[in-house]
């Protein structure tokens, strides 16, 4: 929305300067019109295509500027409500008037229908034959839609041979290579919707020597991710799609990667394993079952060997579903595996029974510097405890950092910087905040955004005396660090 909204300040910016310059008004020089066409060019690449196209309007030195853009952007589907048949007929006359040697970047997103494959067909070898590097096709159905059926697109068996490509997304089409892939300058793979392989990911591995980026965003058929690339360094698994069956396990094995990322709805236990590489990883996700959620030892257990297994990982990310995984071994009080690491950022809106899973989390990260919640994830889903759970291992959530002894280790020797994003001032809020700043004996700063992120943009979410009010209760509360600062951003 918000880039609708640029895109339309900057050709009414374009339009006053075409004024000025026609009406000698004392508005100033008309800078726009002194530049080059190469800078122009490129100003207009940064416009999705229907604008791009608008700005042949402005004057006849801009007839068919935009026909020389690198950038050909046909995603946005404000556009065009639900005529996919007028999107089609303003892409095939774009491309009859396209006047480039060289194409950037070639995005089109698209609702598909059967006789859409044509067309397509020629769009992709159109971009292909200008050497396009970064090729984004994606799709999408209606609500009855499976990607993964035989009525969804069969990506051209020539696009699986092309050396220009540097990144690559396809979403919801078929992905069939009859024979061998070879993207020799891919760097990012973006696939979505589609149902995969191992045999797959490995053609795709062996055939991209230079891939720094893989992510699997709705993918369904991944049971083993054994990757033994060495120029992998960022694999992101979201949003898993398979039929529920806790008896299947992902397995992800990497020896060479630096960041993992597995979030959103798996519908499998997943175990990591050879990730000696390591450096950040993110589990922000939620195991779905075809029962409501209950106290699962299965659960239990798969999130201890994650964690063992990354215990040497710096930089952490957990969401709600996970942090809740770990209430139930801190209440039940089973350990939490020690690790190394740094940073820790906990994505969960805050409630009572995240309580206990933070406190294990602090305990079993000695070393940790930076402790950051993110209140704005959209990925924090939570854990349906089991009533008989509750009534057994219930707590006093309004006292119960007061209640915590011995004090974490990273509290008294290593934590410096705290951040709260999309603070709310809650109830839970307030009194984790009350307790690091009572038991922190190294904080430095901690820093309070007071936005929240929402369609896109970032809203504030305190009028001003009610921030002064905040401000100066939190300002009240003691600190153990006399270095301490608190910061409203």
């Amino acid at each position: 929305m918000e880039e609708r909204g640029n895109s339309d300040e900057l050709i009414s910016s374009l339009k006053r300067q075409k004024n000025c310059s026609e009406s000698s008004t004392k508005e100033g020089p008309d800078w726009i019109s002194g530049l080059p066409d190469s800078v122009l060019i490129h100003i207009i690449s940064l416009l999705p295509m229907k604008d791009a196209v608008k700005t042949g309007t402005l004057s006849r030195r801009w007839d068919y500027l935009w026909t020389s853009v690198q950038n050909l952007d046909f995603r946005d589907p404000n556009y065009w409500d639900e005529d996919v048949n007028g999107l089609v007929d303003f892409i095939n006359h774009t491309l009859i008037l396209y006047n480039g040697s060289k194409i950037q970047k070639f995005q089109v997103g698209i609702e598909f229908n059967d006789w859409l494959s044509s067309h397509v067909d020629i769009w992709i070898r159109f971009a292909i034959r200008k050497n396009v590097e970064e090729l984004d096709i994606e799709f999408w159905g209606g609500e009855d839609a499976d990607p993964f059926d035989s009525d969804s697109y069969m990506l051209p068996q020539y696009l699986y041979t092309n050396s220009s490509f540097t990144k690559l997304r396809l979403g919801f089409c078929s992905f069939r290579p009859h024979g061998l892939i070879c993207w020799r300058s891919l760097k990012n793979l973006s696939l979505a919707c589609l149902q995969l392989s191992e045999n797959l990911i490995q053609d795709i591995l062996s055939g991209s020597p230079l891939l720094e980026i893989l992510d699997l965003n709705e993918c369904s058929g991944l049971n083993n991710l054994h990757i033994t690339s060495p120029s992998l360094k960022i694999l992101i698994v979201r949003d898993t799609c398979d039929i529920p069956n806790s008896d299947l396990v992902l397995e992800i094995s990497a020896p060479n990667l630096k960041s993992l990322r597995i979030v959103g709805f798996m519908y499998r236990l997943c175990r990591v394993m050879n990730l000696p590489s390591l450096i950040e990883a993110s589990l922000n996700f939620k195991v779905m079952s075809d029962h409501e959620d209950r106290y699962d030892e299965g659960y239990c257990k798969m999130l201890k060997v994650i964690l063992e297994n990354l215990c040497h990982v710096k930089d952490l990310t957990i969401g709600a579903w996970c942090i809740q995984i770990l209430s139930i071994w801190e209440v039940k009080i089973l350990p939490s595996p020690s690790s190394k690491r740094q940073s820790l950022t906990l994505d969960t809106y805050l409630n009572k029974w995240d309580l206990p899973g933070i406190a294990s989390l602090l305990k079993s990260s000695p070393d940790l510097e930076t402790l950051v919640l993110n209140r704005t994830s959209p990925y924090s889903t939570q854990f349906q405890f089991d009533r008989e759970f509750l009534d057994a291992y219930d707590f006093d959530g309004g006292n119960y950092w007061n209640l915590q002894k011995p004090i974490s280790q990273c509290l008294l020797h290593h934590l410096k910087t705290v951040k709260v994003i999309g603070f709310g001032a809650g109830n839970h809020e307030m009194e984790l905040i009350q307790f690091l700043l009572k038991n922190a004996m190294v904080l430095e700063k901690m820093v309070i955004y007071t936005h929240t992120f929402v369609h896109q943009i970032w809203r504030k979410l305190f009028m001003p005396e009610e921030l002064l009010d905040i401000a100066q209760k939190m300002l009240s509360f003691p600190r153990a660090s006399p270095h301490a600062v608190i910061l409203f951003s």
